[in-house]
């Protein structure tokens, strides 16, 4: 009785995990009804709160722990073009590695100040995308958030409200990849605030022929 009084409380701390993308603005509030788990978008449509954002890229910041059961998850940053995306399979950047001091909630920010479009993306002033986060909790389930944006030239983007594009001291980073060759080495992204990291490590798995 007592072991399986733990593994439903143990459960239920976990699955209560959640995220918020704070900027640019996400499509809507996905927490209140426990939409994140519907994909593509956390159960959201398209809407027309867009943010002005970047033609050469911009910021983005989450809030990664709002729910507890979140100690450690995998972020993925994609995206799709047009006013309605047909697919968001246009990587953003590799996957990331989030852990939190606990898996009590920890309402601190991640910020990426100079988040890069995908590769070869075409795009002109005027034209719509969707950032698609989806982050991948401990048991492995999907979280999914999305925010719709209009591309603008550098300098006419929305501005990014005050204190939202930081990263806090209590959240760690990993970029996590595979390669063939042990010298292999990779620019990480720029994570905005990076001298507040206590430690910002790279994970090789090293697959030698």
């Amino acid at each position: 009785m007592k072991l399986a009084t733990i593994l439903i409380l143990a459960t239920l701390q976990t699955v209560s995990a959640h995220f918020e993308i704070v900027y640019p603005a996400w499509r809507g509030n996905t927490l209140k009804d426990d939409l994140q788990w519907n994909y593509p978008c956390g159960g959201k449509s398209v809407t027309t709160n867009r943010t002005n954002w970047p033609i050469s890229g911009g910021a983005l910041s989450i809030i990664p722990g709002w729910n507890a059961g979140h100690p450690t998850a995998f972020l993925y940053i994609n995206m799709g073009f047009g006013s309605e995306p047909p697919n968001m399979t246009n990587v953003i950047s590799p996957v990331i590695q989030v852990t939190g001091p606990s898996r009590d909630p920890f309402p601190g920010f991640i910020c990426f100040d100079d988040l890069p479009l995908p590769k070869n993306a075409s795009v002109k002033p005027g034209d719509n995308a969707t950032i698609q986060v989806i982050q991948v909790a401990l048991h492995g389930a999907s979280l999914y958030n999305c925010a719709d944006i209009t591309f603008v030239e550098d300098g006419q983007e929305d501005p990014i409200p005050e204190g939202v594009c930081e990263n806090s001291t209590a959240i760690g980073f990993n970029l996590v990849y595979t390669t063939s060759d042990a010298w292999h080495t990779i620019s990480p992204l720029n994570l905005a605030n990076l001298g507040f990291l206590a430690v910002f490590t790279v994970l090789a798995s090293l697959w030698l022929a």
